[in-house]
């Protein structure tokens, strides 16, 4: 090739390289910004500045209690000070992620004290009245920090959010030198990055998972939520243990849950079956009780709704693959598992042993959401209640259903209670019969029915047992009811339970538990019940409903202002307990629905 010719090809090169690079050049500005600005958007600032009275200590039965003006609520760490606290919750895009925290406070400040400060007893187990825990060790300064955070990954209005709670002591302990520390404003800067919201298209709201024998009435079920618009499809165990894996069929199951969630982004899931056709979760809690060892394993189909975590990632509850599923450890040497405890979808059950119990109970689903508006039965609330715990200071049966009439003040109440001198079982036959819209019990459950005891009496009064209420006939004027109590949800109740209490029955059987025998009984019984799958406590004393079995009760009636799917009111409940009171897997785990998650209460 001539030299001319290859110096003009080089100039051509040339030119066309700086013509290419001007072209691009802005290009690459274009989209350097782009991810610049991207980036900065999803970096994000959390910042409170607030600002607190000088406390106040009072003498209260030889304890000292602390308050601040314009605060009620209270740290409750079990055997660990009652100090006040600041709470304040942010709803992120699920799987948020704190990148740092910055914490300046004023001048602290002290307070000489002449005795100890009040302690967070937590409560009282139901059917011992033994303490829930033992003492831990003491910390000599509580809280160690002047503010705490807490993040979990839940639903909330239809929408998977991440929670992050944010709390502020003001005020601080320390036990040795016997003072309190104070101060008078904190501030907090949160610096978070905001997770990446999926835009998932919701072709369905209801799931059904179900045996293949269940099928035609779950589908007749699918085709009533149709017609109402919740949108609905249903999956066999069948389909879902050959289609999926995992650790065992729980655990396909709650694959599948989450592969619903997100291909259709489901709300509802009905798991139709007793626990030996569709398995519960069993969690494992273990404790040093007296020098002696108490595991329990927990019954939770809580597990079912906890599929995310606050990082948006998979909840398995086994976080260490030992195929123990939410183990916890009290006072004992061991790996907790991971557990967030927020649900992420709203789950209910009807734990139906063959055909005609699935028969029974969609047929009463129906016939209740078309026929319960038309009622003036439903706005009538009945409360059941007595004395708990006798000599203990408070008559928490009816001290705790007297808050319910004051949540639901709209409802008309009707209230069988020890002091009034007509808690029998006749009286509960009769107003049974009369049709309710919800019902509250609190006091004593078992895994056959409930019985609390008159004031001040280690009596039993009350008695009403699942053979009672196999006679009920208020047909579709059925009450949601919440069992205040232990054991009435004890899904694998059998005939060993019973020789516990002194029957003799020779041989080996399973019985439908209470809760569930009032949902599957034909023409009456309820529509759906709340209770607990063992042993439960309860923390109820003058000052209020502070933790246990008797807080969720609460805040599961509070929730019907907000909304009236019956899923969504036990979330919700769930969801505020985990924020009042705090991380309680014990009664968080044990507690669950016996209905539709999708049913509206009071019907359409």
């Amino acid at each position: 090739m001539k030299k001319h010719s290859i110096e003009k090809l080089m100039v051509i090169t040339i030119f066309g390289l700086f013509m290419f690079l001007n072209l691009i050049t802005p290009a690459i500005a274009i989209v350097k910004t782009s991810i610049v600005n991207s980036y900065a958007t999803t970096i994000k600032h959390i910042c409170i500045d607030k600002r607190f009275d000088k406390p106040m200590v009072k003498n209260v039965n030889s304890r000292l209690h602390v308050e601040i003006r314009n605060i009620n609520t209270y740290v409750k760490k079990v055997n660990k000070p009652l100090l006040p606290v600041y709470r304040k919750t942010y709803i992120l895009p699920l799987g948020s992620k704190i990148l740092d925290i910055k914490c300046k406070h004023s001048q602290i400040n002290r307070i000489k004290l002449s005795e100890k400060i009040d302690i967070y007893n937590g409560g009282k187990w139901i059917k011992t009245g033994e303490d829930v825990f033992l003492p831990e060790k003491d910390t000599l300064v509580y809280p160690k920090n002047w503010f705490n955070y807490k993040l979990g990954g839940m639903i909330k209005e239809g929408k998977r959010v991440t929670i992050l709670t944010l709390e502020l002591y003001p005020v601080r302990y320390n036990s040795k030198e016997k003072y309190i520390e104070y101060v008078n404003e904190i501030k907090i800067d949160f610096i978070y990055k905001e997770g990446r919201t999926k835009n998932t298209i919701s072709s369905y709201d209801l799931l059904i998972v179900c045996p293949s024998s269940f099928i035609s009435y779950a589908q007749k079920l699918a085709e009533h939520k149709n017609s109402l618009d919740i949108k609905t499809k249903i999956l066999s165990l069948k389909e879902i243990y050959s289609d999926y894996t995992g650790y065992d069929n729980a655990e396909k199951i709650k694959e599948a849950i989450r592969e619903e969630i997100e291909e259709d982004d489901i709300k509802y899931v009905l798991l139709i079956g007793s626990i030996d056709k569709l398995p519960t979760r069993e969690t494992c809690i273990i404790q040093k009780w007296r020098n002696q060892y108490w595991n329990e394993t927990i019954l939770s189909d809580l597990y079912y709704a906890d599929i995310y975590d606050a990082n948006g990632s998979f909840c398995s509850w086994d976080s260490n693959g030992n195929g123990k599923y939410g183990e916890r450890f009290y006072g004992v040497n061991g790996v907790n598992d991971t557990v967030d405890l927020y649900p992420d979808v709203y789950v209910g059950r009807l734990a139906c042993k063959n055909v005609f119990e699935v028969k029974t109970v969609v047929d009463k689903i129906i016939n209740y959401e078309k026929k319960a508006r038309n009622g003036n039965w439903f706005k009538r609330l009945l409360v059941i209640g007595g004395d708990t715990f006798p000599g203990w200071g408070v008559v928490e049966g009816e001290f705790v259903t007297e808050k319910t009439m004051q949540i639901l003040s709209d409802f008309n109440p009707t209230k069988l209670w020890a002091s009034l001198g007509n808690l029998n079982a006749l009286n509960i036959q009769k107003e049974f019969n009369k049709g309710y819209g919800f019902v509250h019990y609190s006091g004593h459950g078992f895994e056959y029915g409930f019985a609390t005891h008159p004031i001040g009496s280690d009596e039993w009064i009350g008695n009403y047992y699942t053979p009672y209420a196999a006679a009920l006939l208020n047909g579709y004027k059925l009450p949601v009811m919440f069992f205040d109590a232990c054991l009435t949800a004890k899904l694998d109740f059998n005939s060993s339970d019973l020789r516990g209490y002194g029957i003799p029955i020779p041989f080996d059987i399973t019985f439908p538990c209470f809760a569930w025998f009032l949902v599957k009984k034909p023409m009456g019984g309820a529509i759906a019940t709340i209770g607990a799958t063992r042993v439960a406590f309860t923390h109820v004393s003058s000052t209020g409903v502070h933790a246990g079995a008797s807080r969720l009760a609460l805040d599961f009636f509070s929730s019907y202002h907000n909304t009236t799917m019956l899923g969504e009111m036990f979330a919700e409940a769930q969801i505020k307990y985990l924020e009042n009171v705090g991380r309680d897997y014990y009664t968080l785990e044990e507690f669950i629905l016996l209905g539709d998650p999708s049913l509206k209460v009071g019907g359409y």
